[in-house]
């Protein structure tokens, strides 16, 4: 019989496995205990973050839509204060003084 550092080979076989055993016991309850619920939770954010990039979206959007029509507004009051300027001769004066 082969005898290694004072064990023969079966007591390594022995050894090796009894590690082995434990080693997977201790992974599988690290991933049980620390690892599940991680995910969990990551997963949990994941999907409030998707919730609140939406709502953003729609804010945004809802902004844009409001900007526009600002934007056409502010269009229509450019065009009626140079009408009221013309119709009021301001411009003229103000051409003069330059």
């Amino acid at each position: 019989m082969h005898i290694i550092l004072g064990l023969s080979i079966a007591e390594w076989a022995e050894t090796l496995t009894a590690l082995g055993v434990l080693v997977s016991a201790g992974s599988w309850l690290f991933k049980k205990i620390a690892l599940d619920p991680l995910r969990e939770d990551i997963q949990r954010l994941s999907e409030q973050i998707g919730q609140q990039l939406k709502v953003h979206e729609q804010t945004l959007a809802s902004i844009n839509g409001r900007i526009k029509e600002h934007d056409k507004e502010l269009g229509s009051h450019s065009e009626r204060i140079t009408r009221l300027e013309d119709h009021a001769g301001i411009k003229e004066e103000k051409e003069n003084e330059d």
